[in-house]
């Protein structure tokens, strides 16, 4: 506001000249209207007025005018200074910007022994816990981060002799299972097993080898429980005959059963007389304990015999004779204590 009186003096010298000469133009005008005698004095009195009251307005607004003029001059000022202002702080931020990426640049390169450390630290960690993909992930990292490619594939030859020392561990525990099955002939679970190490491994030589030594150990023992069942029929040694061939039938191919059908039907048969010989003599000297379990034994083993069939309708009998016998034996016994 204190700019403004000193802003086009010239013109406002002028504009006041003007206005005063213009008033004191008007109040004579009205000094002569007032004195005039004919009807023109009234017009110069309305004329004097009106040029009063236009000079008195003139000199009110002139003022008004200027300082609006000088007001706006004042912000267009303020508003180039702003201008200045932005363009010297918009200056200012991009030094500071650049001055930011050239410290992350700098605080990267003075940790970046840290983060290779922190990697390498994780790479160890998913290998103890055998997480094989994350540690590749990671050691691409390094490679794609640092540019350590030697490092990189060091670490990674690392990882593969790390999951195939994992690998052959679970397979030499997978191996002593299956040869404990071996050993015991248990070689359904045997082949579950193998199947399961087929699956994962099928060229591995060692899971190969495992197939050969079950195929040569299930013939070995079949060809034992053959030379076990002829040396028993040999002897007559029905019972072992029996267990042996009853073991022996889940190793036998079609033909293999077909050349042991005769014999085993003597076996068979003479074992059926046996248990005949048995039941008819403990039936003779009133075992009668004796003689049920026999009878038993015979309907279980030989259900469709014309033997067993006789036997079946006497169980019932037998089973209370050998009641009544049982109790009988335990009367004496009380009496003597």
């Amino acid at each position: 506001m204190s700019a403004a009186p000193g802003r086009f003096p010239q013109l406002r010298w002028l504009h006041g000249g003007v206005c005063g000469a213009a008033a004191l133009a008007a109040v004579v005008l009205i000094i002569l209207g007032f004195t005039a005698d004919d009807g023109a004095g009234k017009w110069m009195v309305i004329a004097g007025g009106f040029g009063l009251f236009a000079s008195l307005m003139m000199l009110t607004l002139m003022p008004l005018l200027a300082k609006l003029e000088a007001t706006g001059a004042r912000q267009l000022g303020e508003l180039r200074d702003l201008q200045e202002l932005v363009r010297k702080q918009l200056a200012g931020l991009a030094v500071i910007s650049e001055n930011t990426r050239i410290s992350d640049a700098a605080k990267s390169l003075a940790h970046r022994e840290q983060e290779l450390d922190a990697l390498r630290a994780a790479i160890r960690d998913d290998l103890r816990k055998h997480k094989w993909e994350a540690a590749l992930n990671l050691i691409d990292e390094v490679e794609r981060r640092f540019g350590y490619r030697q490092e990189a594939e060091s670490m990674r030859e690392e990882v593969d002799d790390a999951r195939r020392e994992a690998i052959q561990a679970k397979l030499s525990q997978a191996a002593e299972i299956i040869e404990r099955h071996f050993a015991a002939h248990e070689w359904d679970r045997a082949q579950k097993e193998l199947d399961r190490l087929v699956n994962a491994l099928p060229t591995d030589a060692k899971v190969i080898r495992l197939q050969e030594r079950m195929k040569m150990l299930k013939e070995q023992h079949k060809q034992e429980l053959k030379s076990a069942w002829d040396e028993a029929v040999r002897r007559s040694d029905t019972d072992h005959a029996i267990d042996v061939l009853r073991e022996l039938d889940q190793y036998l191919s079609p033909a293999e059963a077909q050349e042991l059908q005769s014999s085993a039907r003597n076996v068979f048969k003479e074992k059926l007389l046996q248990l005949g010989v048995s039941f008819r003599f403990a039936v003779t000297e009133k075992r009668w304990q004796d003689a049920l379990m026999t009878g038993l034994e015979l309907v279980r083993d030989f259900p469709n015999a014309r033997m067993a069939s006789e036997v079946r309708e006497a169980l019932d009998t037998l089973r209370e004779r050998a009641r009544v016998a049982a109790s009988e034996s335990v009367e004496p016994e009380t009496a003597r204590r």
